[in-house]
């Protein structure tokens, strides 16, 4: 069993710490702040992740899992995990202030040969930087990349069943000791230089970013054609040199990590003078989502006095309480600049929602966000909204219009309840299913000229367009 630090509890650093512990090594957590280690010492885990609160439990109680706010605890170390977070600056850059405060506060009580292992997502050649350090090169230490390639709402399973794990190191023997604390995993190792492993993780993630946008491009085009983009990405999807991961059509992707790293990743490319117009493509493509999603949603209301809508749904992706860069939070925030009463509800979201945009009415119960509402929003697939009563839904809601944010209700189930069902891409002669629906199931109108009805009988605004693509699942900070 190895004696290992991980410096940072947000989601990678707990989830790191904890996966840890459960492969039998002896993890040391340490975090600064001390309302989140009073909190985590208690087992009141500061984050909603499925199956983490478990592993953290079982592993305080055996004894493979503390938390410390002390840095002296890592003396006695054979690798230290860099797990803090690496916030985009006003020029999209990536802060890595973080990273370096960590360096410089283990540091001193490092012992000769520790390796510091950067699981933080950092530009290319950090970890070199890191590594010619002077007080790192006179502790004797050496620096290992080992990007996560985690999601949130699947970490801990992303952790222990990976599809590879990646060693960026500037020698075997280093390669080797890090492979051998993830001996017991049935996953391949990959082991290449630090810099491309810190190319690797950005690659992914931009990667994945641009097939979500690039199915909103195609959704519009569906629209146009009165096409169902479900069908195009299921037969794309069958092509074995493609997939079907992130091909569906909806209000975009969010997160903490494909945002900051597209900007990253952009930034450090400009800065050694590559132009890179196709990831600058992929994020403005994606930010006019919640643009067009509000726009339609304006439209929708513009006749009402006082209007309300209704938001399903505020974390970015389902299991999870994370809201930074919520697509929903954004259409929230445009929505409410144009006067619009704004209502909300999410199963685990709704407190830090309320920190990053408190004049959202957020509710604890979706029927209560619903009762009077003159739209509705699905922003987020969580499971229980699904299985909504929709006839009481009916019965409560002031208006009828339901944009389906991810393409996921029975679109044609609901326009025979009554309502003035919008979805992204299926066309006006397909729903959700298939089949062919009522005639008012209606894909959200392109750019120019739209001509079907709202539910108020208003003519769309021109620019209110096609809504695209959701998550299956994006990666963590």
């Amino acid at each position: 069993m190895a004696q290992l630090a991980v410096v940072g509890a947000g989601y990678v650093g707990l989830v790191t710490a904890a996966c840890l512990a459960e492969l039998g090594h002896g993890v040391t957590c340490i975090e600064v702040d001390e309302q989140k280690l009073t909190r985590l010492r208690a087992g009141d885990l500061p984050i909603h992740e499925p199956g983490l609160a478990e592993l953290v439990s079982k592993h305080q109680l055996d004894g493979c899992l503390r938390f410390t706010g002390d840095y002296a605890q890592i003396s006695d170390n054979d690798s230290v995990f860099i797990a803090v977070p690496t916030p985009s600056r006003e020029n999209g850059s990536a802060d890595t202030s973080y990273v370096l405060q960590a360096v410089d506060s283990l540091i001193p009580y490092a012992k000769r040969g520790l390796l510091i292992v950067i699981k933080s997502t950092v530009p290319v050649g950090t970890a070199d930087y890191v590594a010619v350090m002077a007080p790192v090169m006179e502790a004797g230490v050496e620096v290992v990349s080992n990007p996560e390639f985690l999601r949130q709402g699947t970490a801990v399973y992303d952790f222990l069943q990976p599809d590879r794990v990646v060693i960026g190191a500037s020698s075997l023997q280093a390669a080797v000791d890090i492979t051998q604390l993830y001996a017991s995993l049935d996953a391949p190792i990959v082991a290449v230089d630090r810099r491309s492993a810190e190319l690797a993780k950005y690659t992914a993630n931009a990667l994945l970013a641009t097939r979500i946008s690039f199915m909103n491009e195609i959704s519009h085009i569906a629209t146009t054609l009165d096409a169902n983009v479900d069908d195009v990405a299921r037969i794309v999807g069958l092509d074995r040199r493609i997939g079907p991961a992130f091909l569906r059509a909806g209000l975009g992707w969010g997160g903490s990590c494909f945002p900051k790293d597209l900007l990253a990743l952009s930034s450090v490319a400009a800065n050694n003078g590559c132009d890179t117009p196709i990831l600058q493509a992929v994020y403005r493509t994606n930010e006019l989502q919640r643009e067009r999603a509000a726009r339609f949603l304006l439209d929708a209301v513009q006749a009402i006095q006082d209007p309300v809508v209704a938001i399903l749904g505020l974390a970015f992706k389902p299991n999870t309480d994370d809201v930074r860069g919520s697509p929903a939070l954004g259409v929230a925030q445009l929505l409410r600049r144009h006067g619009v009463t704004v209502r909300a509800h999410d199963p685990f979201a709704l407190v830090n929602a309320s920190r990053v945009l408190p004049e959202v009415d957020y509710r604890t119960d979706p029927y209560s966000a619903l009762d009077g509402a003159d739209a509705l929003l699905l922003a987020t697939e969580w499971e229980e909204y699904y299985d909504l009563d929709w006839i009481l839904v009916r019965e409560s809601m002031r208006g009828k219009t339901v944009l389906d944010g991810r393409n996921v209700l029975n679109g044609g189930l609901l326009v025979e309840l009554g309502f003035r069902y919008w979805s992204f891409g299926r066309g006006t002669n397909h729903n959700g299913n298939g089949s062919t629906p009522h005639e008012n199931d209606i894909a959200l109108p392109p750019i120019g000229g739209a001509t079907q009805a709202n539910a108020n009988g208003a003519k769309p605004h021109q620019d209110a367009i096609a809504q695209p693509p959701a998550l299956s699942g994006a990666d963590v900070e």
